[in-house]
């Protein structure tokens, strides 16, 4: 499989994900919108990857998710909410990535890579959700035995992924995404 390490570390952040949006988002309506975001989260990524180089993969998600904020797609709440649960879960599965959401929000507004109102209205969503400090997923006893829990990430795995999404999403436009990487 082509670019299977990134599928690997694609798939365990998308846990990662999922675990962090049952941890922290309480409110119903919104709890029922992002864990049906995080059943698609990222996964137009994970099917590029099986026909592009990771870097063009990434780079074309970047540019064509609102849960990114370096495009200018237009964003709803819920967009925002998915960027601070995006960050919050980062550390967990991510060593190269290990500021949680309020720390990584900080130094980026610090940088001036993001602006002041967009990195407020995610502090206030971080306040909301409870999660406007910096502990660390270290502190996060159960986030670690949930994450530990994984155990091996198999190409097989992957693949029933990606097949279990293209089933259970017969509303998406494969087409759109495999065009990229042609």
């Amino acid at each position: 499989m082509k670019n299977l390490k990134w599928c690997i570390y694609t798939y365990r952040h998308r846990r990662a994900f999922e675990y962090c949006v049952r941890k922290y988002i309480h409110e119903p309506a919104l709890r029922e919108e992002m864990l049906r975001r995080a059943a698609v989260h990222d996964m137009d990524k994970m099917i590029m990857y099986l026909s592009m180089d990771q870097k063009e993969a990434q780079e074309m998600h970047v540019k064509t998710q609102p849960h990114h904020l370096e495009n200018d797609l237009t964003r709803t709440y819920e967009d925002y909410v998915e960027t601070v649960i995006d960050y919050e879960c980062a550390p967990y599965t991510k060593p190269d990535k290990p500021l949680n959401a309020y720390d990584f929000t900080q130094l980026l507004m610090d940088r001036k890579a993001l602006d002041e109102e967009t990195g407020n209205a995610l502090i206030s969503i971080m306040e909301d959700i409870g999660i406007a400090n910096s502990t660390t997923y270290i502190d996060d006893e159960e986030g670690q035995r949930y994450i530990s829990s994984l155990g091996e990430v198999t190409e097989e795995m992957i693949n029933k992924e990606i097949l279990t999404y293209i089933n259970e999403h017969p509303d998406i436009e494969l087409s759109n995404i495999l065009d990229y990487a042609t």
